[in-house]
């Protein structure tokens, strides 16, 4: 009887052990084993969804011409009343996002909750737990926001996925901006680079100084996918940035790699610029 009993203990620790390491185990999938930077976020398992309906497009601005804004005030009221965390309202044209984006006290609560907090394999979009998004001129200089994104890379696919759509010049040409709306402002904001690094790369520190911005400025420089004629970072700039996990140049398949894209924010009433795009020839990858 007793050593029945022990053999059903041991069975029960057996269980409790393999369990726990199987968490463990989404854990560091989910992360990509990065206890420093787990705020970026990794893609969810290898499914394509079919494209979410194209959402009403701004018409192209010709230069010289004040860019008009897109007002999602009314959205973003909704939203907020619906979810309190809800921070601001993205709105990427070319990437077919038009949507809440949350935040909470960590950069992992909405990696698997949906903007109603219920469960989702896709998360949701959420920006950076130490980020201020009470305005522009609260802004920080650097505004992180998070998604997921599927490993197949299909330009079609959820979320974030859409993002390497913009790995095409002429793709950004036509649709070059980001827009943002916080609680009574509707902002502009210019994509200025896109590349491939891996997390030990700091880009999400939402006020780097001195040196360390200089320093963020030039290794995104170097990194650049877009050689751009006409759009360039400076001191002073408010930078948004997106991040999403990256499997297509990741040949070991270690989860650390991301897809960023970072925008400069335009003046309010801001008029469009010339400028020319295309690919880099050798841009620094990890």
């Amino acid at each position: 009887m007793r050593r029945h009993r022990h053999e059903k203990s041991t069975k029960s620790i057996c269980l409790i052990i393999c369990a726990a390491a199987a968490i463990l185990a989404l854990i560091l999938f989910f992360t990509g084993g990065n206890k420093g930077e787990g705020s970026v976020a990794a893609d969810a398992p290898d499914v394509t969804s079919a494209p979410s309906p194209t959402a009403p497009q701004p018409t192209e601005t010709p230069a010289g011409n004040a860019i008009p804004t897109v007002d999602r005030q009314a959205e973003l009221a909704t939203s907020k009343k619906k979810n309190p965390n809800t921070a601001a309202w993205l709105y990427i044209p070319g990437a077919e996002v038009d949507d809440p984006v949350m935040q909470a006290e960590d950069n992992g609560y909405y990696m698997l909750l949906d903007e109603n907090g219920e469960y989702s394999m896709w998360g949701f979009y959420y920006a950076h737990c130490e980020n201020d998004l009470g305005g522009r001129d609260k802004l920080d200089t650097n505004t992180t926001i998070f998604g997921h994104s599927a490993s197949n890379c299909d330009v079609n696919g959820p979320k974030f996925t859409k993002l390497y759509r913009y790995m095409d010049a002429d793709f950004v040409k036509a649709n070059p901006y980001i827009y943002l709306s916080v609680d009574g402002e509707d902002l502009i904001f210019q994509i200025t680079v896109l590349f491939i690094t891996d997390i030990e790369f700091d880009y999400i520190d939402p006020n780097p100084t001195g040196s360390k911005l200089e320093e963020l400025f030039q290794t995104v420089e170097r990194k650049n996918w877009l050689d751009f004629d006409g759009v360039s970072f400076s001191e002073g700039d408010t930078i948004l940035t997106l991040s999403t996990s990256c499997r297509k140049y990741d040949k070991t398949n270690s989860g650390n790699q991301r897809l960023v894209i970072m925008a400069k924010l335009l003046p309010a009433g801001a008029e469009a610029q010339k400028f020319s795009v295309s690919l880099a020839a050798d841009p620094e990858m990890p």
